[in-house]
């Protein structure tokens, strides 16, 4: 409840700007789906285009109550499956990866939530076919904010939700180039977060063909 109070207003608009890029009847790996409640959100999106998607998250609380959300609505049933699982067991990746790989991935906030995120982002190339996409949505730093840097890792002991470390542009350019993955987008997102210390970014990066 907290985690849905608190962020899915903002990955509601996320995952809207990247459900449209995809095409009809599409794949989509979600890298940490959390509670689901931001894809029902979108639920319209997700029925009128028959998209398949397959969500994981590390924390079995948040993968309950997805699988809840999901069992209650008619759009997403049978469209949507959800695992209790980590981005870099390959097993797992490998299990739920389609007959010729997932058409595009999605990190929603999720990868500096990653003890690597280069490493993530490998792991999921590995499973999205050739020339497919992986979008990420996340708000990084603009300005330099030692305090929250400190405080933002501590907010899960209070709330329960792991808002990750703080990230800068420069640090998250420094991922997606050291993922060896071709830059394609990385933009403010519409109506998002946006102020003098941070912004909220959509990024799309393209596996090689």
């Amino acid at each position: 409840a907290v985690y849905d109070v608190l962020i899915v207003k903002m990955t509601t608009r996320w995952y809207s700007s990247v459900l449209k890029d995809l095409e009809k009847n599409s794949t989509l790996l979600d890298v940490g789906i959390g509670t689901a409640t931001a894809l029902r959100n979108n639920k319209s999106l997700v029925d009128a285009k028959d998209l398949r998607i397959a969500g994981i998250d590390y924390d079995a609380r948040y993968i309950k109550a997805a699988e809840r959300r999901v069992a209650q609505d008619a759009k997403l049933k049978g469209r949507v499956s959800v695992v209790c699982a980590s981005v870099y067991d390959g097993q797992v990746l490998a299990a739920l990866r389609p007959k010729g790989g997932f058409d595009a991935a999605y990190f929603s906030g999720s990868l500096t939530l990653m003890p690597d995120p280069v490493e993530a982002l490998q792991a999921v190339a590995a499973v999205v076919r050739p020339g497919g996409r992986i979008y990420v949505t996340q708000t990084y730093q603009k300005r330099a904010a030692p305090v929250m840097r400190v405080v933002k890792p501590l907010l899960r002991y209070v709330t329960t939700v792991d808002f990750g470390k703080l990230t800068s542009c420069e640090e998250a350019e420094r991922i997606f180039r050291e993922s060896e993955l071709e830059l394609v987008e990385h933009a403010c997102i519409a109506g998002s977060v946006d102020t003098v210390f941070q912004t909220a970014f959509r990024t799309v990066l393209r596996v090689p063909k």
